[in-house]
């Protein structure tokens, strides 16, 4: 993957986001401990990724490509325990030929809870295989990077 920050940030720190989403977590998302379970943060990422994808215009099942997920690191870091609003940072640190890299900090108000890393990847629907990014979106992805660092 090209184009990657020389230096990554921290992605337990608030001030490393410049966009944020925002969940609500449901009595579901806990277990017979109590605590949300692992499956949700899934979701809350989920939510991260697409609020990142809105606001640089990605396609989002469009007709000719697509995002698609690649891979989806989670690293759990406290517990969260039902009613809790949550909010997910989310920034870019990495963006090669067709693919790109971003880190998320899942929050519970100043307390980071969970951190995430995830690689996507832009696909031509017809042929399912990456395709490169249009210079278009190249430059929407570079100049809103997204890391405050």
């Amino acid at each position: 993957m090209a184009d990657r920050l020389v230096t990554e940030p921290d992605p337990t720190l608030r001030e490393t986001y410049r966009l944020w989403g925002r969940e609500t977590v449901r009595f579901s998302d806990t277990d017979a401990l109590g605590h949300v379970n692992n499956v949700a943060y899934a979701a809350f990422l989920e939510t991260g990724r697409t609020t990142f994808g809105l606001a640089c215009g990605l396609p989002v099942g469009a007709a000719g490509t697509t995002i698609v997920l690649a891979r989806v690191e989670i690293d759990y870091r406290a517990e969260v325990r039902w009613p809790a609003q949550l909010d997910i940072g989310v920034g870019l640190v990495a963006l090669g030929r067709s693919s790109m890299a971003l880190i998320q900090g899942i929050f519970q108000g100043e307390r980071c809870v969970a951190t995430g890393r995830e690689v996507m990847v832009l696909l031509d629907t017809a042929t399912r295989h990456s395709t490169p990014w249009p210079d278009r979106l190249r430059e929407v992805l570079t100049e809103q990077a997204l890391v405050a660092g």
